[in-house]
């Protein structure tokens, strides 16, 4: 019988220090760290659900800052600590050979960071579905995001179980009855998923 195994991206399929980026990133605006947190509070959820752009994040910081960084500056700056987990990769990618196997993403995530995503893991191209919330105006944790992954995986939620590294986002998926896995540790994440299979 088929299972599907959906996983979040940052700090699961790929390494990122946010509070590195955000450091970065006040240098760059000539910002307090918390005061350009500040303003990410008020444009963040517009960037995620792809109602913002890149270039109008760029812009708009531009005018309210210091900034004189070119787009491409800026946005090498936005991505710099985002890394490839191989670990992790290389297990989405082994569950993928097995037929019984449907492998997902979903990830919360914006233009920019879906631009470096999109050229650095290629195997996207092997997973059975990948939601980035700016393509599709979604959101961890808004239970339709769930539902999108489970109706183009073609499997119903009591056979999905989905892997994140926050707490509100696996209580989502749980909420239309997905199995949720709290990611802290691969071996720890593999046993577990392991486990699950034999259920």
């Amino acid at each position: 019988m088929n299972k599907a195994v959906i996983f979040d991206l940052g700090r699961v399929l790929v390494d990122v220090n946010l509070d590195k980026t955000f450091a970065d990133m006040a240098r760059l605006t000539g910002l307090a760290v918390a005061d350009l947190w500040q303003r990410w509070q008020t444009v963040g959820e517009a960037f995620g659900l792809g109602e913002l752009s890149g270039r109008g994040l760029y812009e708009l910081l531009r005018e309210q800052t210091k900034m004189t960084a070119s787009f491409a500056e800026f946005t090498a700056v936005f991505n710099n600590t985002q890394q490839r987990n191989e670990t992790g990769l290389h297990y989405a990618i082994q569950l993928t050979k097995s037929p019984d196997v449907k492998v997902g993403i979903i990830s919360n995530t914006n233009e920019i960071h879906a631009g470096w995503l999109r050229a650095n893991i290629p195997e996207f191209a092997q997973f059975d579905s990948v939601i980035l919330s700016n393509e599709v105006g979604l959101l961890k944790p808004d239970v339709a995001i769930y539902q999108l992954s489970l109706t183009r995986l073609k499997i119903s939620a009591d056979k999905a179980i989905f892997v994140d590294d926050l707490e509100e986002n696996i209580v989502g998926a749980e909420n239309i009855g997905m199995t949720g896995l709290l990611h802290t540790d691969w071996q720890i994440t593999t046993s577990f998923i392991e486990r699950w299979f034999d259920n």
